[in-house]
């Protein structure tokens, strides 16, 4: 972009502030991760405020700076989104192979409480830290595998991660029971 589009762009950006991530990162509503980083990118290879400095006036740096944060800002925001709506589908059965374990480890859906979005029984709240959300993610997995303690360490990684989460400390609650429960005899 040359030194006027990126004016141009800058006035079209601060003047969509307000508007949601994807209008800004000029992508569908829908997209993926990918997509809205492939956006985020491309706008930063035209228009990050680096790359004018020595052919901008102040007050146009400014612009540039101040539209170039409203664009990181949506992008960090979409990201979020997605990432909190985007948790895995629920588990009904353990996978081939791990039959054995079915008495261990309950359905995912009795061990975490997770259900998809339109029917969740998870209490309404903020969404999960993106960390804790790896963390949760990694339990799940372990369940899935049999693997009861990793899945409390990951669930209390979790829970380092984000220690107000309700979800998540009835969750390692749920698990640590299933764990004492398959170590009586």
């Amino acid at each position: 972009m040359n030194r006027l589009e990126v004016m141009f762009w800058a006035r079209r950006i601060c003047a969509a502030r307000t508007a949601e991530p994807h209008v800004v990162l000029e992508i569908a509503p829908d997209a993926s991760g990918e997509v809205a980083q492939a956006a985020f990118h491309a706008i930063a290879r035209d228009a990050h405020p680096d790359l004018h400095r020595t052919t901008s006036t102040p007050d146009e740096l400014e612009l540039v700076t101040t539209a170039f944060s409203i664009v990181a800002a949506s992008y960090h925001q979409f990201r979020t989104q997605r990432t909190a709506t985007t948790r895995m589908s629920t588990m009904s059965t353990l996978p081939a192979g791990r039959a054995s374990h079915a008495t261990v480890v309950p359905p995912m859906t009795a061990v975490m409480g997770v259900l998809l979005p339109e029917k969740s029984t998870a209490p309404a709240g903020p969404p999960m830290e993106p960390r804790a959300l790896v963390h949760y993610r990694k339990a799940e997995q372990a369940l899935r595998r049999g693997d009861l303690t990793a899945a409390v360490l990951h669930l209390k990684m979790a829970l380092g991660a984000d220690p107000q989460s309700a979800f998540l400390r009835q969750a390692m609650k749920e698990v640590e029971a299933t764990v004492s429960g398959a170590k009586k005899p």
